[in-house]
């Protein structure tokens, strides 16, 4: 197997293990997403039972203390203290008989009705408890109660903190906490610091109603990726060691039930399925983008190895080309010149003769030379091109001069067309000249005995035309490709040893595309072939 494709097998295969490893590492991540949102959720709801239980810390008073004074004493010290200083709406005391007392500003607590508020979640700690009953028989010791659009925090007023039977139990403190504070400060916060912008979350009270969310809608109630009851107090009713307790029972409003608040978090993908599908996808993407990239960038060397293989060959087939082509006529001159030499030849005609000879044997040396000194100048891009008018009808001219020896050894019949009077192009003479002269050349060397040459110049647009006809065997299509690549010679021209470098037609191109014109072919195998030559053409004077 070739190495390029035993590399695109094993990218194949590399490729189908990526796909495994990330739907794996994708499941892995799925339950490590679910298990830091539950964690999250318990801290955030443990940092509101912490806030409540800071409230029971500061309020839990001895019924042996000044009331008014200590309440009145720890409020201050919380508001000074506490992160939420406004949590606390309103204090007051329910003694063991039933009265009620409420704390005002002055420190003294002031007996007043029962207010319809207090008067609802009064069930919830009246039950008188005789001596040596333990208060969270049935009831817990700390409940808190939603009434309306209220919460209330009871902690009861004992003789004796100790938790041990014997104690009495003198009353309880009220505590009316602030739910705009939780709503407007708490949740916002909490929120931010444990979901972030990742996370939709919202939460609702007791009654379904919506409470707070960050999306400015209810879409996280919709199939939540995790649910929570908040407000539970789990950590203030337990001691180290202790088991867990049931959440309190919660005093019922009456006709609608006013139950613990409930936060509801979903990814803001949809779910975290989608959020573990949608990185899984785009890690595919990225992987399968290298590996694609890696696929490609194999292939591309692969076809480079290739063509420089085929770059090589065709200089190898140059050299020996060229070294065919230089060999001919210098054995001609060598030739012509010892028999010039040794006075052999004394007849003014043949040494006429001998003179057009060596000419036109050294004029086919010095085109050979000058098609090689440009493809040099062209590859060290060193070549520079001048620009300037040129008649068409002298350029042709020239052009024609230039092959004249081909044309009388071939005897092949030419005919010329030009367009108006002092019709000019723009170029550089030179150039134009051997670029016209290898189309003209190779039109004279490839064709048959029958063969017909037509050169015809004319406007077409803002360029001049120079089209370059003959009747000969025609070009393969397969190979019509390759005719403007540097070395390429044709099957038919190396079967039939037709004299030439493989470099005429790179070139022609080349000069088209630095005059800003191009070059066109277009050929019928057994009619012959037509050549386009477009320069664009001069300003008329």
């Amino acid at each position: 197997m070739p190495l390029p494709a035993l590399l695109l097998a094993l990218l194949g295969m590399l490729a189908w293990l990526q796909f495994r490893w990330t739907g794996q590492i994708s499941a892995a991540e799925r339950e490590r997403m679910k298990e830091s949102l539950q964690s999250s959720l318990r801290r955030f709801a443990g940092e509101i039972d912490e806030e409540l239980a800071l409230l029971v810390q500061f309020f839990r008073v001895e019924a042996g203390d000044e009331l008014g004074p200590a309440l009145a004493s720890r409020w201050q010290r919380y508001r000074e203290e506490a992160h939420y200083p406004t949590l606390v709406d309103a204090l007051y005391v329910a003694d063991a008989q039933g009265g009620l007392s409420k704390l005002v500003d002055t420190g003294a607590l002031l007996t007043v009705e029962w207010p319809p508020l207090l008067e609802r979640a009064r069930d919830q700690w009246s039950r008188p408890h005789r001596r040596g009953e333990r208060p969270n028989r049935g009831t817990p010791p700390f409940p808190l109660s939603f009434v309306s659009e209220a919460a209330i925090l009871v902690v009861p007023i004992a003789s004796r903190v100790s938790r041990r039977p014997g104690f009495t139990l003198e009353g309880h403190t009220v505590i009316i906490v602030d739910v705009p504070t939780i709503r407007e400060a708490i949740l916002p916060e909490l929120a931010e610091r444990y979901f972030g912008a990742d996370f939709e979350f919202a939460v609702v009270d007791g009654r379904g109603e919506l409470v707070f969310a960050n999306t400015g809608g209810n879409e996280a109630l919709e199939e939540p990726d995790a649910l929570r009851e908040l407000f539970s107090l789990e950590r203030s009713r337990r001691r180290p060691g202790e088991r867990r307790r049931p959440p309190p029972r919660l005093v019922e409003d009456h006709q609608q039930s006013a139950g613990l608040w409930k936060v509801f978090v979903r990814h803001r993908a949809g779910s975290l399925e989608a959020a573990v599908a949608s990185a899984r996808a785009r890690n595919l993407a990225v992987s399968f983008g290298i590996l694609g990239l890696l696929a490609a960038s194999i292939g591309l060397v692969a076809v480079s190895t290739r063509r420089a293989i085929e770059l090589n060959d065709r200089k190898m087939e140059f050299v020996a080309g060229v070294s065919h082509e230089l060999r001919t006529p210098l054995a001609v001159l060598r030739s012509a010149g010892q028999n010039l030499a040794d006075g052999s030849v004394s007849d003014p005609a043949q040494v006429k003769r001998y003179g057009l000879l060596i000419e036109s044997e050294g004029q086919r040396l010095n085109d050979l030379v000058e098609q090689v000194l440009e493809l040099a100048g062209i590859q060290s891009q060193k070549r520079r091109y001048r620009h300037e008018p040129i008649l068409v009808e002298s350029l042709v001219a020239d052009v024609l001069r230039d092959c004249e020896a081909l044309l009388q050894e071939r005897d092949v019949p030419i005919t010329t067309s030009f367009p108006s009077e002092g019709a000019a192009l723009v170029g550089d003479r030179d150039a134009l000249r051997r670029a016209l002269g290898n189309i003209l050349g190779n039109a004279l060397k490839h064709g048959d005995v029958d063969n017909v040459i037509e050169v015809l110049a004319e406007p077409r647009g803002s360029q001049i035309a120079i089209v370059v006809s003959d009747r000969g065997p025609g070009i393969a299509e397969e190979e019509r490709a390759h005719l403007f690549e540097a070395f390429y010679r044709g099957r038919r021209a190396m079967d039939r040893q037709v004299p030439g470098s493989g470099l005429g037609l790179s070139l022609v191109d080349h000069v088209a595309r630095e005059h800003g014109g191009s070059v066109e072919v277009e050929s019928t195998p057994g009619k012959g072939s037509r050549f386009t030559l477009y320069i664009p053409a001069a300003a008329p004077p």
